[in-house]
């Protein structure tokens, strides 16, 4: 067996560890998956990015690719951390595979001079349920940093729903507005849409794991956005405006044009000075407006909460969402 980065530019390959990664992520939990599309993450491979770097890992046997594992680190914030997802085909698991594509990461973080390695494993919905890769990521040293809840909402929501829940917001927001937009953040919101985003790691419950402060400008949100071109992929984003005419909420829903058939909750966030005004709920209900509108055939949506952050978890269940499994974020301090 022969552990090494695969070649990105080669087609085949880039296939390859794909369908590995799908397969393997998919295993025993085919019901509940939202895996990317193969363009999605070819152009994400390939594509330029000023805020993250990216190491596919595959563990080779001959030509077949039987694991992979994909290392990426932030580049431009939180330059301590890096993030592991090591996964192996069924068929081959109990055989150190695992072990060989970690260790590899973990040689080559070391090597990079960061000193926490995260990585996530999911869960049975059973709080006393465990899984395989749990039991691996505690043998290799990992520590559960926080616990979230995987939950999905079926589409198309009943408009009545939605009518009710805005209706029930309103009263309590008339001094903010709402304003929303597809896929290209306007250039009068750039300045708070940027402040809301370096503010989601100290704003958002985050358990025992050491984030810092995100780094957000100009330059990082238009790479993204022509990265996000290359990947097909489709966003719906909703902020809240203050009296004073500054961002104090965000809430995202992405998709992409391959696997339009669901999508995922992308971060919401109040800022704690603009809280007790329901515009959590309201962004929540517009955005899913907006993106119903934007992607009609789309039948789900994929959310993660951290298990503690109850003011989300309440808007969550009230809009529909219904929760499949658990996610463990695991950090390993090297």
């Amino acid at each position: 067996m022969e552990v090494r980065e695969i070649d990105i530019h080669e087609d085949a390959e880039v296939r390859a560890w794909w369908e590995v990664s799908k397969a393997a992520d998919a295993y025993g939990r085919e019901e509940y998956v939202s895996f990317w599309s193969l363009r999605a993450a070819t152009a994400s491979l390939r594509a330029p990015n000023n805020s993250m770097c990216q190491v596919p890992l595959a563990a080779f046997e001959g030509r077949e690719i039987v694991g992979v594992d994909q290392l990426h680190y932030p580049l431009l914030d939180n330059t301590h951390l890096s993030y592991v997802s090591p996964l192996v085909l069924p068929e081959h698991r109990r055989r150190g595979i695992g072990s060989a594509l970690l260790e590899t990461s973990l040689d080559l973080i070391r090597q990079l001079g960061r000193t926490t390695a995260l990585c996530e494993v999911n869960l049975p919905l059973d709080e006393q349920a465990t899984s395989p890769g749990l039991d691996f990521a505690r043998r290799h040293g990992f520590e559960v940093g926080i616990l979230d809840l995987h939950r999905v909402l079926s589409l198309p929501v009943e408009p009545g729903s939605l009518d009710a829940l805005e209706a029930q917001a309103a009263a309590h927001h008339r001094a903010y507005s709402l304003e929303s937009w597809i896929d290209t953040v306007p250039d009068e919101h750039l300045r708070g849409y940027c402040d809301l985003q370096t503010a989601f790691n100290s704003e958002a419950p985050s358990g025992d794991l050491e984030y810092e402060d995100e780094a957000w400008d100009e330059e990082r949100v238009r790479s993204a956005e022509k990265r996000h071109e290359q990947q097909g992929r489709r966003m719906a984003a909703t902020v809240a405006i203050d009296p004073e005419g500054a961002v104090v909420g965000l809430t995202e829903m992405v998709s992409t044009e391959e696997t339009h058939e669901f999508a995922w909750q992308g971060g919401t966030l109040v800022l704690k000075s603009a809280r007790g005004h329901r515009l959590g709920m309201a962004m929540k209900v517009a955005n899913l407006r907006l993106f119903e509108t934007m992607m009609p055939s789309c039948r789900s949506v994929h959310s993660w909460n951290a298990e503690a952050n109850g003011p989300m978890v309440a808007i969550n269940d009230a809009l529909g969402f219904q929760p499949v499994e658990r996610l463990a974020e695991m950090q390993l301090k090297l």
